[in-house]
């Protein structure tokens, strides 16, 4: 189950590849928005799972999640953010940083078991 994250700040990358490593998922990580989809469309692949930051240069969270889905249709998208969404999650899953890494696991596991 490959997970997508895709976060410009370099350090919430690392942390979120670490963590979720650790507990045995495949993980892509990209600093960038535009470079998460050119991977997506060179190899054809379908995250299963994309975590996103909501504030990026060149496009949110919600924009990412739009053109990931129409890659990968049945992508989940937990968006993360230092601010509240509200209505702007567009009904996409939300963890507010700075967030326990225990919230994380426990989220991606629930999305996980969805998958099956």
């Amino acid at each position: 189950m490959p997970i997508y994250i895709v976060d410009d700040n370099r350090d919430i990358c690392e942390f979120l590849a670490f963590l979720l490593s650790c507990e045995g998922h495949k993980v892509h990580v990209f600093t960038h928005p535009e470079d998460a989809l050119s991977h997506i469309q060179a190899k054809q692949v379908q995250p299963d799972i994309l975590i996103t930051d909501y504030n990026m240069p060149g496009m949110n969270g919600c924009e990412l999640h739009q053109h990931v889905s129409q890659h990968a249709p049945a992508v989940k998208t937990i968006l993360i953010s230092g601010r509240t969404l509200g209505g702007e999650a567009a009904g996409l899953h939300f963890l507010q940083k700075p967030f326990p890494p225990d919230h994380m696991i426990k989220l991606v596991e629930s999305l996980k078991s969805t998958k099956q």
